[in-house]
C-alpha cells in the first residue's frame, strides 16, 4: 500500500480514533499521543492491511489495545505527567470544570445502566457520533427504530440525571 492510498484509506478515522482516545484517557495531549501511536503501527503493517474490511473499526481497535497496553505497562496505573507539563486553569474555569466532569461521569454511570440495546444506540449516536445510516449498518435496526430507542434512552437519562440533580441539593 503506498501513501496515497494509506491516506485516503484511514486518515478519514482520526477524529473517531481522536475520540475513543480521549473518552480512554481524558486528556488532550495523551489522546494526539495515541492517534500518533496507532497511525505509525498502521504505517508499519500497511503491507498486510489490504485484508481490513472494516478499516474504521480496525483504527479504533488499534487505539484501544495501545492504550491497555500502556496501561498495563505501567502497573495499571494511568501514565501521569510531571506537574511543569500540566495546563493550571484559571480559578475561576477550576469549579466550572470540575462540575462538568463530575456531571459526565453521573451521565456516563447512567449510561452503564441503560437496557443493552438502548445503551449501544446513545453510545454510537451522541459519543461516536455516528450517522444513523452507520448504526443501522451496524445493529440491523431500521432508521425508525433507532430514533425511537434514542429518544428513549436520552428521556431515561434526563430524567435520572435530574433526579441525581435534585437529591444531591436536598442533601446539600
Amino acid at each position: 500500500m503506498d501513501a496515497s492510498v494509506f491516506k485516503q484509506t484511514f486518515l478519514p478515522h482520526s477524529r473517531r480514533m481522536y475520540a475513543a482516545a480521549w473518552r480512554l484517557t481524558a486528556d488532550a495531549q495523551a489522546a494526539e499521543d495515541l492517534v500518533q501511536e496507532a497511525f505509525l503501527k498502521l504505517w508499519m503493517k500497511r503491507d498486510s492491511l489490504n485484508k481490513v474490511t472494516n478499516t474504521e473499526a480496525f483504527c479504533v481497535t488499534i487505539v484501544r489495545n495501545i492504550f491497555f497496553d500502556r496501561y498495563r505497562k505501567n502497573g495499571n496505573k494511568f501514565v501521569e505527567r510531571p506537574p511543569e507539563e500540566l495546563n493550571i486553569a484559571a480559578d475561576s474555569n477550576i469549579s466550572e470544570r470540575l462540575e462538568q466532569r463530575e456531571d459526565a461521569a453521573k451521565i456516563m454511570n447512567i449510561i452503564a445502566r441503560l437496557p443493552e440495546q438502548q445503551r449501544l444506540i446513545i453510545t454510537l449516536r451522541d459519543i461516536e457520533d455516528r450517522s444513523y445510516d452507520e448504526i443501522a449498518a451496524q445493529t440491523g435496526l431500521q432508521a425508525v427504530n433507532i430514533r425511537v430507542l434514542l429518544s428513549r434512552a436520552r428521556k431515561q437519562i434526563r430524567e435520572q440525571f435530574n433526579k441525581q440533580t435534585e437529591y444531591e441539593r436536598k442533601r446539600d
